[in-house]
Order: structure tokens, then sequence, then C-alpha cells
């Protein structure tokens, strides 16, 4: 299975918080949102990760170099929507694969999904 999350936005409505951290790190209940996503998908086998990155992704880099995944890394270099992020994350990929949205928090049984 692939796993594409698009962390890519620029959290505008969420300003003065996201103007020095992105969205996707933002502490929700002491840790920040990816790290409720990548902690959520422990245990399943996952062939390939991609996340796709937008501005200061250097930030999301370090963060996901504190979990033991194999990422795979991918620009958006202009914002064209979330379609678009998905269509980039997904060129290499075959099979089966999922999309997290890289700022929402769900609680999914993932194995019986």
């Amino acid at each position: 299975m692939n796993v594409i999350i698009p962390v890519a936005g620029e959290g505008t409505r969420l300003r003065p918080h996201t103007h020095a951290v992105p969205k996707s790190l933002l502490y929700v209940a002491g840790k920040p949102i990816l790290g409720h996503i990548l902690d959520s998908l422990e245990g399943l086998k996952i062939d390939n990760f991609v996340i796709v990155l937008g501005a200061r992704g250097e930030a999301i880099i370090d963060f996901c170099n504190t979990y033991p995944h194999d990422f795979k890394y991918v620009l958006q270099e202009k914002r064209l929507g979330l379609g678009h992020a998905i269509f980039l994350g997904a060129q290499a990929l075959e099979g089966p694969t999922l999309v997290l949205l890289g700022d929402t928090i769900i609680d999914v049984d993932y194995p019986k999904f």
C-alpha cells in the first residue's frame, strides 16, 4: 500500500500561527498534527510514504526524520490545489493508495478499513 500526505498548503486561515510553522506541525493535544497522522499508521505494511511539500518543507522533512519510515518527498512548486498535490505525489506509485490530508486528524481503524 502507498500513502500520500499532502502538506503543501500555507495555512493562511490559521495566521499568525502559521507564519513560522507549517500547518501540519501545529500542536494539537500535545503533538503536531502530522505526528497524530503518522502514529495512526503504526503497524500497517506501507510500501511507500510520499509527502507533498510546499512552503517551509524543510521543517516537515526534519519532523519526518524522527520516524523510522523511508519517506519520499515531492515539492509542489506552484499551489494548484489539492488534486494537483495528489497527482504529483502519485506519479511513481502503483497499487492501492491512501491519501491522508496533512492537516486533518481522524479516528479510523486502518486495518479494518
